[in-house]
């Protein structure tokens, strides 16, 4: 069986790395382009709302390094060709032009701006991406997050699926959701999801080459959730159920209705 040529686009954060290398130790990849991901600030309304939010993203990094446990060296089965790319520039008719020399059989998607039409184009059927969230739940961004604003930790999760014109709408490869655990962060219960993501995409691959993959399930009706709606003010809310201890709460509850 020949080979696919798995080419991947991913952010440039350090979640981004953890993915690339927990994939690299499994495929051989033909090019990496990095996509420039650094998350915007909003406008704060008061000194304390940055404060808040400095000290949310600083917690969360911190997690991050601690579980993700990422070396800045890859440790790839081959040498990808690497390209950066600013974030606008994803759908650029350069960067298409790029990725067509490389005619790739896969194209494997996490943490990046939406991709257009001409990608689904040219490449139907063949774009995996690894969304962290449950899509018939949450779609958009920072879905690791929503369910704990909701505090419906029991839906934090990850989803592979294949890109369409909906965003997080196409058909699910494969789905699961995370282990709880009373004494998790929300900084934890963040980063879990990631994990898991990696080794569901890790799996839709070696499914699909192995040509055990079933087409998949569409059920990306789930809430969307832009960039603008993560705000200081939610990250506040988070905070309140945190402290309250109304997530220990409910993540006891559900750990005592799944025995």
């Amino acid at each position: 069986m020949t080979e696919k040529k798995i080419l991947v686009i991913t952010g440039n954060q350090l979640v981004h790395k953890y993915f690339l290398n927990q994939l690299g130790l499994h495929f051989k990849f033909s090019a990496v382009f990095f996509e420039n991901t650094q998350y915007p600030d909003p406008l704060f309304k008061s000194n304390k709302e940055k404060i808040v939010w400095d000290e949310f993203f600083l917690s969360l990094h911190k997690t991050e390094k601690s579980l993700l446990q990422v070396c800045e060296k890859s440790h790839t089965q081959s040498k990808p060709t690497v390209y950066n790319i600013e974030k606008g520039n994803l759908n650029s008719n350069k960067t298409l032009e790029l990725i067509k020399q490389w005619s790739p059989d896969q194209i494997i998607i996490f943490g990046t701006s939406l991709l257009g039409t001409k990608f689904l184009d040219l490449y139907p059927n063949q774009i995996l991406n690894l969304h962290v969230g449950l899509s018939q739940f949450y779609r958009g961004s920072s879905c690791n997050f929503w369910p704990i604003y909701d505090l419906k930790p029991q839906l934090l999760g990850a989803t592979v699926h294949f890109i369409s014109k909906i965003i997080d709408g196409g058909n699910i490869l494969i789905q699961d959701t995370i282990a709880l655990d009373e004494n998790d962060s929300e900084f934890v219960l963040m980063t879990k999801p990631i994990i898991l993501g990696t080794k569901l995409m890790i799996e839709a691959i070696k499914q699909i080459n192995a040509g055990l993959a079933i087409d998949g399930t569409s059920q990306g009706n789930g809430k969307l959730h832009q960039i603008k709606d993560f705000t200081p003010k939610a990250i506040i809310k988070v905070k309140d159920i945190v402290n309250s201890g109304e997530l220990k709460e409910k993540i006891n509850l559900e750990n005592a209705r799944l025995k």
